[in-house]
């Protein structure tokens, strides 16, 4: 049986996201709404569609984790004074002394996660999915459709 890049990047993500799931209800925060919470805690006064581009989402799933957050406390809108159409996202106190909290318990499951891999093997593991994000991005936008079909159709006829 070939292995399978794909398959075991997806069970990493679906284990992690459960890890990280169970060990962020203490602090009211799901896997899915952690990355948005992160990124407030950069990114003050941020709009819904340029936090949608930084968590890599659709805009769907923003608005849904955006009125959640809301909802615990966690954000406030607040309309943009120049374009009245936007609304701006900022961080509450709460979240700004959760922040770092939040921040140990996620580089605790980094590390963790990273046991017993050398600085120098992590490092290309970093290099190589970064190629793999670059990969997808392309696909993702038609660069590399004609590629994809003739590397599948290699593959059948193998």
């Amino acid at each position: 049986m070939k292995k399978s890049i794909a398959r075991m990047i997806n069970l990493l993500a679906r284990k992690s996201q459960s890890y990280i799931g169970n060990a962020l209800c203490k602090y009211n925060l799901t896997a899915a709404e952690q990355p948005f919470f992160m990124a407030l805690q950069h990114y003050e006064g941020i709009t819904q569609e340029e936090l949608t581009a930084i968590v890599c989402v659709d805009k769907a799933v923003t608005t849904r984790v955006v009125k959640s957050l809301e909802k615990k406390g966690y954000l406030v809108r607040m309309q943009d004074q120049e374009d009245r159409r936007q609304n701006r996202i900022y961080p509450t106190d709460i979240t700004r002394q959760m922040g770092e909290t939040v921040r140990k318990e996620l580089l605790g499951f980094d590390e963790v996660l990273t046991r017993g891999i050398s600085q120098q093997d992590l490092d290309i593991v970093y290099t190589v999915l970064l190629k793999m994000r670059e990969n997808l991005f392309d696909i993702h936008s038609g660069k590399n459709t004609e590629t994809m079909r003739r590397s599948q159709k290699n593959e059948a006829s193998q």
